[in-house]
């Protein structure tokens, strides 16, 4: 739940001025699940959503309407559907309302879309003794025998049995400082410059940009340095081939951290809410490091319902000393920039702590080896984290993924300043090849003045004066290796006269 518990417990005839109330003078210090339990409010976290559709699944919603009660004297129990509706309905959870729609829509000879709105409305919150969610799991456990379902701690206290004002005091935090404090994490990088100790980083890449590699990379260099410990950092590989997963595990046990793999060991990807929300309550989060590759695969990101599940559950282990890293996909469109934008709803950036986009923008070689560069850029962070990283990598075919790992490099600013400046200059030559080889093929041709430059590309290409004229002036200069392809020359009577640069790179012959 987003907001505050107490928040909805309101009672009717609460008369008492709050600037009047003092604290109980024997106020029981009561942990968050027992505070939640005594309201009646289950925490809406993906476990207990798993469980009340597990119950729900179990019981028919082809019934009578009945009173807004769930009789369970009566064998088989009928006459339930609005008890179950409006016991969902107290929960008071952000996903409850369709949760029950859901179930509902399997009596649509009974019940209109209509009459469920009308009738959910009219769950009264102020019920002296409204009906419990207890009572539907107990319903799908009489119907369908289900220890996992019914036996959980329960409790005879309604929220409205509870003391609103003991529970504001139990909730507060005030006098725990010196606690927290010792419970802090120190600002340390995961990896370097990214990624911080105790927050949820988030890297979205575009597929084959080598975010995997890099993320590795990064985590090997910080485990190496002793900054981290590599048994508490857990590799959820999620998303490889069977030989890649092999050749990451081999790695992983060379470094001393683990690689959990679906499928195996009785894994499932699908584990991995239940034990951050484990790990977070036993309070044995602190210092471990999840890393989940991809993220599509743990919840789905084009859902905004399954996404906020996840980032409450994913707040909930960062809080409790946790570390997250998320690896993402960017869409297949690019901003006005040219750069990558993440795929999915909003709502994974806007609980991250750090959100990086990762961008190829260089790749130079040949089909046996390419050196690629990529960059990070920071679209959000909460800490000291670098604005832009980049990295250098050499993909050759044939090579094992431990020399891919060490072609890595990481490469300063100035080197990545230089190579845009490249990549923009290829990518400008490219969108004039072809005038560019109708103006080299006349220079070649003894063709050399602007003027009949000019009018025989014109002629061959198609293009306008303006543009041909453009092309000629953009590609004056001296220097091949910034672009330039020919030269000029004042002759006598100011007349223009341009010829040819030499090739001082092969890469660069356009």
């Amino acid at each position: 739940m987003s907001n505050v518990i107490v928040s909805k417990l309101m009672l009717k005839n609460l008369n008492v001025k709050l600037c009047s109330i003092e604290p109980p003078k024997a106020l029981p210090k009561l942990d968050f699940s027992t505070a939640i339990i005594l309201a009646g409010l289950p925490v809406e976290t993906p476990k207990e959503i798993d469980r009340l559709e597990r119950a729900l699944s179990k019981i028919s919603s082809d019934v009578k309407r009945g009173t807004g009660s769930i009789d369970l004297s009566s064998i088989p129990p009928t006459d339930y559907w609005l008890g179950v509706i409006w016991a969902i309905a107290g929960l008071e959870w952000d996903c409850g309302k369709q949760l029950a729609r859901d179930w509902s829509r399997g009596c649509k000879n009974r019940f209109t879309a209509d009459e469920f709105e009308t009738d959910w409305s009219d769950y009264d919150r102020q019920h002296s003794n409204p009906i419990g969610i207890g009572s539907v799991y107990k319903l799908a456990a009489q119907l369908e025998p289900d220890k996992e379902i019914l036996d959980v701690k329960t409790t005879k206290c309604s929220k409205h049995d509870a003391d609103p004002i003991s529970l504001l005091y139990s909730f507060s935090v005030s006098g725990s400082s010196q606690q927290m404090r010792l419970k802090m994490l120190n600002d340390v990088f995961v990896m370097e410059g990214t990624a911080i100790l105790g927050q949820w980083t988030t890297i979205y890449a575009a597929p084959n940009t080598g975010k995997t590699l890099l993320t590795l990379w990064l985590l090997h260099e910080q485990i190496e340095a002793k900054v981290i410990e590599g048994s508490k950092v857990f590799y959820v590989n999620a998303d490889d081939t069977y030989r890649g997963a092999v050749d990451k595990t081999e790695l992983a046990e060379r470094w001393g951290m683990h690689i959990l793999l679906p499928h195996n060991n009785e894994f499932r990807a699908g584990d991995i809410v239940v034990l951050m929300e484990g790990l977070a309550r036993a309070d044995q989060a602190k210092g471990v490091v999840l890393v989940l590759d991809t993220l599509k695969k743990f919840t789905d990101l084009m859902d905004k319902r399954a996404a906020s599940i996840f980032g409450i559950t994913a707040r909930g282990f960062i809080s409790a000393g946790g570390t997250l890293i998320c690896l993402a996909h960017t869409n297949k469109h690019k901003d006005v920039d040219g750069r990558g934008v993440y795929s999915g709803t909003s709502d994974v950036v806007d609980d991250s702590d750090c959100v990086y986009i990762v961008d190829k923008i260089n790749s130079e070689g040949d089909d046996l080896s390419r050196v690629h560069t990529v960059e990070f850029v920071n679209k959000k962070a909460r800490g000291d984290v670098s604005s832009t990283v980049a990295f250098r990598y050499t993909r050759s075919t044939g090579e094992s993924y431990s020399n891919l790992l060490d072609s890595v490099q990481r490469i300063g600013s100035s080197d990545i300043e230089h190579l845009k400046r490249q990549a923009d200059i290829s990518k400008q030559l490219e969108e004039d090849d072809e005038i560019i080889s109708a103006i080299r093929d006349c220079i070649t041709a003894g063709i050399v003045t602007k003027s009949e430059i000019i009018k025989h590309v014109v002629e061959k290409t198609a293009a306008t004066h303006n543009r041909v004229r453009g092309v000629i002036k953009h590609w004056t200069g001296e220097f091949y290796s910034q672009g330039h392809r020919w030269k000029c020359n004042v002759e006598s009577h100011n007349a223009y006269q341009y010829s040819l640069l030499k090739e001082s790179h092969p890469l660069n012959n356009r």
